[in-house]
């Protein structure tokens, strides 16, 4: 995505939220960036819930503001001022950023762990400035770029709605994620719209289910795919033509355990880092903390250091095709694109 790209999709977020505003005037909004072909906002409307039968009077408003040519402005005003803005415009999760750019100085989740997310800001602030832009009636939190004004967009359509929370956490609130696409000309739209329809007739979830390759259950869990007959053999033949291409370049297969104390993962540096991420496992018989494996990198430098090498033994390559546990997000979760349990071919050179 270039920067004109950039831009133009970036203001479309924000169209499609003023429009949402104009429709909905009790919302409340999160963030809302550009993504490749496209763009999203995440929307708290309370107890309204936002249907593809909303879409056409949403894109309707969206048209009318694109219209009117609106310009974009920006204005860089202290964070105080900022914050005083959004809770006077009583936009909640504006503040809880606008705080955590001042305490902290960046509103990266991740970066901000261990911290309160959102708590007010005491003493000096990070930051001394923030930047606001605004088109007529709507004003938001962002640092930019924009197009011109809001006649310089190019072609878009809303294409999906999904449940999202706030700042990927789950025990935050669930709010509403509005999905568009947007490029240049109408021809480009029409392009990507005809062949997202020929993609979706090769979908993996409906050819898994036509074919029956795989299939999910409540009583196994989430993200944890149950492969039947017929995708065993599948899943066999990709996995033998993984490691016959390795193996052809030197590689040994190695197998290691599918759970692993938490000592491993200290020394990789792993823990630390992946710590949040990882399937817990106890033991009645040791007091030792353990945990389902998530990468076999750490086990196969294990299986390297076990004896003595020389260099003329170098390099030492390893193979392995397994399965790795990832405790990841429910809202994350889809077919077999993000799963918790998955099969990796890894391979490791020494």
């Amino acid at each position: 995505m270039n920067n004109e790209q950039q831009a133009m999709r970036h203001s479309l977020a924000h169209i499609m939220a003023q429009a949402v505003q104009h429709l909905w005037p009790q919302a409340k909004f999160g963030v809302g960036p550009a993504i490749e072909q496209g763009f999203y906002y995440d929307i708290d409307l309370g107890d309204v819930t936002i249907s593809e039968a909303d879409f056409g009077k949403i894109e309707k408003e969206m048209r009318r503001i694109i219209a009117r040519d609106l310009p974009f402005t920006r204005r860089d005003v202290p964070v105080d001022e900022a914050i005083a803005w959004a809770k006077e415009t009583d936009q909640p999760y504006k503040v809880e950023l606008l705080n955590d750019l001042k305490r902290s100085g960046t509103t990266i989740a991740k970066e901000l762990s261990g911290e309160a997310l959102g708590s007010a800001a005491e003493g000096e602030s990070k930051v001394k400035t923030v930047s606001l832009y605004s088109q007529g009636d709507y004003t938001d939190l962002c640092r930019g770029g924009h197009v011109e004004s809001t006649g310089k967009v190019g072609a878009f359509k809303l294409l999906r709605v999904a449940g999202a929370y706030w700042r990927g956490d789950e025990t935050r609130p669930q709010m509403q994620r509005l999905y568009g696409v947007a490029f240049a000309t109408q021809a480009e739209l029409d392009s990507y719209l005809q062949m997202r329809e020929e993609a979706k007739k090769r979908d993996h979830r409906k050819l898994g289910k036509e074919l029956d390759l795989y299939t999910m259950s409540p009583l196994v869990g989430v993200g944890l795919p149950l492969f039947t007959p017929r995708g065993t053999i599948l899943r066999d033949k990709a996995a033998q033509l993984s490691n016959q291409l390795r193996e052809k370049y030197g590689f040994a297969k190695v197998w290691t355990p599918h759970i692993t104390k938490k000592d491993l993962y200290e020394t990789s540096g792993h823990w630390a880092k992946f710590g949040d991420e990882l399937f817990l496992v106890t033991s009645q018989e040791t007091s030792d903390k353990m945990a389902l494996k998530p990468m076999n990198c750490p086990h196969h430098t294990q299986i390297f250091a076990s004896q003595p090498r020389s260099y003329r033994d170098m390099p030492v390559r390893y193979l392995e095709t397994t399965t790795d546990y990832r405790d990841e997000k429910t809202g994350e979760l889809g077919g077999l694109s993000r799963v918790r349990s998955l099969t990796q071919d890894d391979s490791h050179v020494f």
